[in-house]
């Protein structure tokens, strides 16, 4: 590491002035047509100085100025000082607290060296340093075998699995880390599907496989890629998902009206029963066209009084979507890097909600306290009368409920479906004294929530320092057969 003092002797100021631009370019192999464009430039830009470490002039300064006083380039390659108070966009890309754009890097040099540049030379100039720092998207797809294996041997039981097609090209991938199908035996039996675009040169979508978990947050299980959402792929990604996780009775799935993941359900999971997200209104007396739309799907996929198995409070793929949202930043990288961001994400996600756990003191977790204080509001303002020593009639605003706290049943049917205390068991509950969080299914207990959360996901570490089988090594896969839209890098 140079010091400031060492730093700084180090350091010189070069002037870039016109008369210098021709004494390098009377030393170089340019071409006259690209000096001529470095005058006509120097006509519009005024002469500057930049600070340069250790490097000749002619070695690392002219092939900037020659192509159009690229100084987006010069950027990358001219380091200014290096302490704390001067970053390279290099720093800047790897901060993660720092969002480099266009106008953050123009800005910037401004600041630091008083050059002006325009917006496409600073693009330019972020893509370069993506690409030194993530690789090429042909690089990534050749290292992604060797990468599948790491992340196995990282993190021992982690599921991984990758697809090609004749020609040795990318077709499909999956993996589910280990953490995430140990940790979804304590989650609630509703999983959601979804998948969003990706915007790398090579483009595809990301499959994304969720629940919730006992706090109700999102709970990641398992993800894929593939070129399209389509009957094949989605049968391919749910074959080898079936062979990671435990197939559960009364497993529920959720998603958007997508036909292929409906078809990839029923083939694969055919003991699953299968939702379809629906924004329903039984107004057949307003609206009879919108009844009739509604009607075109049973009703036992959209109401939950007539679904055949627990949906719990999960009636939508809000979840799903959600953590598209969330992985929103790394669709734009190249496939290894994607993997990298959700590996981390998941494993700050698993410590976090492992210490936030060990830190409750309650018997349920800290969203299920919170739910039982917000009905205790509603039950207070009801009248509870005995039936029995566990049997109460509720009288809530005119209208009269059966709670059977025995049965753990209520009228209303809240209480049986979500396996939680509705606000007239809440009130029954209270007139016997008795603890709310008995009442709750273990699902929401804080002892299911630490056990969610005992595995840890890690990342693959510096490329340097893998250590695989020679077959491991030499196994390549090329990237997708697909058309490369204009544009894309």
């Amino acid at each position: 590491m140079i010091s400031n003092n060492e730093d700084e002797v180090n350091m010189e100021l070069i002037p870039i002035t016109s008369d210098r631009i021709e004494e390098i370019a009377e030393n170089s192999c340019a071409s006259q047509k690209s000096r001529k464009r470095v005058r006509r430039k120097l006509k519009k830009s005024p002469p500057c100085k930049i600070l340069r470490h250790d490097a000749l002039t002619e070695e690392i300064m002219f092939k900037e100025i020659r192509a159009e006083m690229h100084r987006g380039q010069m950027w990358l390659e001219c380091t200014c000082y290096q302490n704390k108070k001067f970053h390279t966009i290099q720093e800047h890309v790897r901060n993660k607290k720092i969002e480099v754009t266009p106008a953050f890097v123009e800005n910037e040099m401004k600041k630091k060296i008083g050059i002006d540049i325009g917006y496409h030379k600073a693009r330019r100039a972020i893509q370069k340093v993506v690409t030194c720092i993530r690789g090429t998207p042909e690089e990534n797809y050749q290292i992604l075998p060797s990468y599948l294996y790491m992340m196995v041997c990282k993190n021992p039981g982690m599921y991984t699995s990758i697809k090609r097609d004749a020609q040795n090209r990318f077709a499909y991938m999956f993996f589910a880390p280990a953490a995430s199908v140990a940790g979804w035996s304590n989650c609630r039996l509703v999983i959601a599907v979804d998948a969003t675009f990706l915007k790398s040169k090579y483009c595809g979508v990301l499959f994304v496989v969720v629940s919730k978990d006992t706090n109700n947050q999102i709970f990641p299980l398992c993800f894929g890629v593939a070129e399209s959402e389509n009957n094949e792929a989605y049968i391919w990604f749910f074959g080898e998902m079936r062979k990671t996780i435990q197939v559960r009775r009364e497993l529920v799935f959720l998603s958007d009206r997508n036909q292929s993941i409906a078809n990839g359900i029923r083939k694969v999971f055919p003991e699953a029963q299968h939702d379809f997200n629906q924004l329903m209104s039984q107004l057949k007396s307003i609206d009879k066209k919108t009844y009739n739309y509604i009607m075109e799907e049973p009703p036992e996929r959209w109401a939950r009084s007539w679904f055949p198995r627990r949906r719990y409070d999960m009636l939508t793929t809000n979840m799903a979507e959600s953590m598209n949202s969330i992985l929103l930043k790394g669709r734009e990288m190249p496939i290894l890097r994607i993997l990298d961001f959700i590996q981390e994400r998941l494993g700050e996600w698993f410590y976090e909600r492992r210490k936030k756990a060990n830190e409750t003191f309650h018997r349920v977790s800290i969203w299920a306290e919170e739910e039982m204080t917000k009905k205790m509001d509603l039950a207070c303002k009801m009248f509870v009368f005995n039936l029995d020593s566990m049997l109460f009639r509720i009288n809530s605003e005119g209208i009269e409920f059966i709670a059977d706290l025995k049965k753990r049943t209520c009228d209303c049917l809240e209480f049986q479906l979500d396996e939680f205390p509705s606000p007239h068991a809440i009130a029954a509950i209270n007139k016997r004294y008795l603890q709310k969080s008995d009442y709750c299914s273990n699902w929401y207990s804080n002892k299911t929530w630490l056990k969610t959360y005992e595995g840890h996901v890690n990342t693959v570490g510096d490329q340097k320092s893998w250590d695989m089988p020679q077959n491991v090594q030499s196994e390549i896969t090329k990237p997708p057969d697909v058309e490369i839209l204009q544009g894309r890098r």
